[in-house]
């Protein structure tokens, strides 16, 4: 999954007339189309990574008959499946996988190709650079998460329940709160140079608290509490009811909130903080160091 973002920060500088022809959507498009042709150069890494989606979704399902017929009460507010429970966990934490490399591995390509620096002066808001950046990332995400539910159904995955509006709302937020988390470390890297350790202290806390593999009852209390503070624990709760119980948007919206309040907090802090890192890099001159 790494070989589309061969490009993604490596292009030449645009022209200050292309990037104000058509707004920020035309831009976001080009970008787009971009990394879609690169992807399209890459096509059996494109087909063996929707494979591998094929083989996994078995594993978890005969996984999770080891607790067939159990009474297990902390799933029984998602439907009582362990499959689809662990299912929805690991297909949708690839959304938090990816904001937390995306950025991160983009920046720290551009700076071993030497095209970091000539990116960052280009006339695009650093923001935008960001975004854009990103916008194949999350498009290929996606149509991972819909393979997951699609071969997931073939093997008993209840979709008929599914709240379609409270899924997309709740997709949105996680993303959004999810990249501010990816943001942050990027701006870190630009500094720093490399970010792989906070990418994978991150990585393990989300996944040991957020309730990826079991539900975050089983854990202590205290642990229960730090679990709180990461977006993906909420993002999953949402998720998994309006997947697997239909849950409306009121139903999950204490779950939307604090997803909210995340953004609100953290993605102010994170576009300042790579703003600020890069000024700094420009005038120590060391952007297109590593």
């Amino acid at each position: 999954m790494i070989r589309w973002f061969r490009g993604s920060f490596g292009f030449t500088r645009l022209k200050k007339s292309d990037w104000q022809s058509g707004g920020a959507s035309v831009t976001g498009l080009k970008f787009l189309r971009r990394d879609i042709l690169i992807q399209l150069s890459y096509v059996t890494a494109f087909v063996l990574q929707m494979s591998g989606i094929v083989l996994a979704v078995p594993f978890f399902y005969f996984a999770a008959q080891v607790f067939q017929g159990a009474d297990i009460g902390s799933l029984d507010r998602y439907g009582g499946s362990y499959f689809a429970f662990i299912l929805l966990g690991i297909a949708f934490t690839d959304y938090l996988a990816l904001s937390l490399r995306v950025y991160n591995d983009s920046l720290r390509e551009s700076q071993l190709m030497g095209t970091l620096e000539i990116v960052l002066l280009s006339p695009l808001e650093n923001w935008e650079i960001l975004i854009y950046s990103s916008l194949w990332g999350y498009l290929f995400t996606t149509l991972r998460f819909l393979t997951y539910m699609i071969v997931g159904a073939f093997f008993g995955l209840d979709l008929g329940n599914v709240n379609l509006f409270s899924t997309v709302i709740t997709m949105i937020l996680s993303i959004v709160a999810f990249a501010s988390l990816g943001m942050l470390i990027a701006s870190i890297v630009v500094v720093i140079k490399k970010g792989d350790g906070l990418t994978a202290m991150v990585t393990a806390a989300s996944s040991f608290l957020g309730g990826v593999i079991y539900p975050v009852d089983v854990l202590p209390g205290f642990l229960q509490s730090a679990a709180a503070v990461l977006p993906i624990t909420h993002a999953l709760e949402a998720m998994r009811l309006a997947v697997l119980q239909g849950a409306t948007v009121t139903e999950i919206m204490p779950q939307l909130l604090r997803l909210v309040v995340f953004a609100a907090i953290f993605l102010p802090i994170a576009l300042m903080a790579f703003r600020r890192a890069v000024a700094l890099n420009k005038v120590a001159g060391t952007l297109g160091q590593y």
